[in-house]
């Protein structure tokens, strides 16, 4: 495994700022300090990672995206999210994404441990939504919805559906899959009209306000930080 990747594998750092403590002398390989993020390593190998004094500042916010926003500084594709970001804040990355007609909790960080443990391979963070259709659902289409769905030929990962009303539900997935929800509510035949996240592990939307964004407590970090 190159060595900027093994350094991120082992959660010491992102794999940029992995790419920084290299260059910067900061890595030793079995003794010898290293400049080259592409060597080889393994777990045979004595990785040293002087960090003290080092690390930047990191910030972590969330945000309440509203409709019609996109994860991206693209205009042509929408308005870009930034806009709802100081200017201090824009060199933050969102921590996974939410499309252009869906809303609500969205994270931003420069840590790229937290982000891992939430959008990483293998993550097994829940992520919580509201989703409302363009009709009534019965009880065996919801059972479909988490246990009987796969997309573009691979099987989903259960999911737990709680009905909120005859047309809408609650629905928490441990993955992240492009449209994962709208292309799910296809397979049984209805359309998305409003999809909502809520949660992300135990960060809650809660009554923060739409288009506005506040820092995450200590707690909420904490909670994802702390997830195997």
């Amino acid at each position: 495994m190159r060595l900027n990747k093994y350094i991120a594998y082992l959660n010491i750092a992102s794999r940029r700022e992995a790419d920084k403590l290299i260059k910067d002398g900061k890595v030793k390989v079995n003794g010898e300090i290293i400049f080259s993020p592409a060597i080889q390593v393994d777990e045979k190998d004595e990785v040293i990672c002087d960090t003290e004094n080092y690390k930047s500042e990191k910030i972590y916010i969330k945000l309440n995206k509203p409709v019609g926003y996109v994860v991206s500084n693209n205009k042509k594709e929408g308005k870009p999210i930034y806009k709802l970001l100081n200017e201090e804040l824009k060199n933050l990355y969102p921590v996974g994404r939410l499309d252009k007609d869906s809303k609500g909790l969205i994270l931003f960080t420069n840590d790229g441990v937290f982000s891992r443990k939430i959008i990483g391979e293998g993550s097994e963070c829940e992520k919580e939504y509201y989703v409302k259709l363009n009709d009534n659902i019965s009880d065996g289409a919801l059972k479909k919805l988490e246990f009987g769905i796969s997309l573009d030929g691979k099987k989903l990962k259960p999911a737990i559906v709680k009905r909120v009303a005859k047309n809408s539900f609650n629905i928490i997935l441990k993955e992240g899959r492009n449209r994962q929800i709208r292309r799910m509510c296809e397979k049984v035949g209805f359309e998305v009209i409003l999809l909502k996240r809520l949660r992300i592990s135990n960060i809650y939307l809660n009554d923060l306000e739409e288009g506005k964004f506040e820092y995450l407590t200590e707690e909420e970090i904490n909670s994802v930080l702390n997830l195997n």
